[in-house]
């Protein structure tokens, strides 16, 4: 549903950008599934008071357009560490049967954050080749976040989210390239291991006011607690969800001028094409 907000943006604009995703359309109809999955799992995170928030580009859709970028082909929420393994943990238990919790454990999964999938659709993406699980249905990202500092996080991150996912990707015989970081990797995990400890450790220590993603999922604007908690609301597709304490700030780190729609060659989608079973 278009929200007012939407519509006085089309207004004061000479493009009209409902053109990306008119009711009925491709788009349209994977980010109303999307929207679907990430009721539930918010839902579930409510029941159990667990605290999350909107973010990235589906905060800034909530902000700028009052629910999806027009052209946008992703949601994203995100909650502290602990907060992310104890929903993890629930959803296990609590999705619906049509749903799918996939984690770094899952075999052949490369990334160190979470996804909810819908089992009765497949995606494809750019990167598919190489991607050898099972689950590829339409999907919500899910990541933990955690105090630290930025330096520190891109030192651990070189180490430890490198060489796990060059490890998850594994045929290290594809290629003499592959090979190589394979093998290089089986010596660099242990190191980023240890250092994922020694950083969580001096944090905790010195509890810095930075939010970033956690260590090994690379890197992202340094967010500051002081404009991130408590917090708040917003609407996104005509429902109510949890937002950073100020979205303005948090977008305007994130983004700069967030209100300005960006040119057509700016305006990226991850998915090739969608496949419903």
């Amino acid at each position: 549903m278009l929200t007012f907000v939407y519509l006085m943006l089309i207004a004061d604009m000479e493009e009209d950008l409902r053109e990306y995703n008119p009711e009925g359309s491709d788009l349209r109809k994977l980010q109303l599934k999307m929207f679907e999955i990430l009721q539930v799992v918010t839902s579930i995170a409510g029941k159990h008071s667990i605290p999350y928030w909107l973010s990235g580009g589906t905060l800034l859709g909530a902000a700028r357009h009052g629910g999806f970028i027009p052209w946008d082909d992703d949601i994203d929420i995100e909650l502290l560490l602990p907060d992310y393994k104890k929903l993890l943990k629930i959803l296990e238990k609590e999705l619906p049967s049509d749903l799918y919790l996939q984690t770094p454990k899952d075999k052949g999964y490369r990334l160190l954050f979470s996804k909810v999938r819908d089992k009765h659709s497949v995606v494809v993406e750019e990167d598919d080749l190489m991607d050898n699980y099972f689950e590829k249905g339409i999907y919500i990202d899910i990541f933990p976040e955690e105090r630290s500092y930025k330096p520190l996080k891109n030192v651990v991150d070189f180490f430890y989210g490198r060489s796990f996912r060059r490890l998850k990707r594994g045929k290290p015989f594809h290629s003499l390239k592959y090979f190589y970081e394979y093998t290089l990797s089986l010596l660099l995990y242990p190191i980023g291991i240890l250092l994922t400890w020694f950083a969580r450790g001096l944090c905790a220590i010195t509890h810095p006011n930075n939010i970033l993603h956690s260590y090994g999922i690379g890197n992202t604007t340094n967010h500051n607690a002081s404009y991130m908690f408590p917090l708040s609301t917003i609407e996104f597709e005509g429902k109510t969800f949890s937002a950073p304490g100020s979205t303005e700030a948090y977008l305007t780190k994130q983004y700069g001028d967030y209100m300005k729609i960006p040119p057509k060659d700016k305006r990226a989608t991850h998915f090739l094409r969608v496949k419903y079973k």
